[in-house]
């Protein structure tokens, strides 16, 4: 691949993210993470276990853009869910929190894009 096809956008499935998120949990319990990123072996082990679970073969940029929105994410998500009063609801896969603090958090991002 040359230099502009490296800079792709991946089309990721719900399948491909949890294979991907297994991948790196188990790249992190061998060792391949020393310290905040994976080292050079764990980023093969990662791409080749990507490409032989899902069978698409991914460059390292795009796992690692995946990697830092993931993480992201989890550090919003893992703030949202300190807050008193919310929770997780594992049946609908969603934030659970009060009519209130909804209306609050909904009123701040507006006024944030306004």
């Amino acid at each position: 691949m040359d230099d502009s096809q490296s800079q792709d956008k991946a089309c990721w499935t719900r399948e491909m993210l949890h294979a991907f998120c297994d991948i790196c949990i188990k790249a992190i319990e061998q060792g391949m993470r020393p310290n905040t990123h994976f080292d050079k072996a764990g980023w093969k082990y990662v791409m080749n276990g990507f490409k032989d679970q899902t069978d698409h073969a991914l460059m390292k940029a795009q796992l690692k853009n995946k990697w830092d929105r993931i993480k992201k994410d989890w550090r919003i998500w893992k703030m949202l869910i300190s807050e008193t009063g919310v929770g997780w609801s594992a049946e609908l896969g969603t934030i659970s929190a009060p009519d209130e603090w909804w209306k609050a958090k909904n009123q701040v991002y507006f006024f944030q894009y306004v």
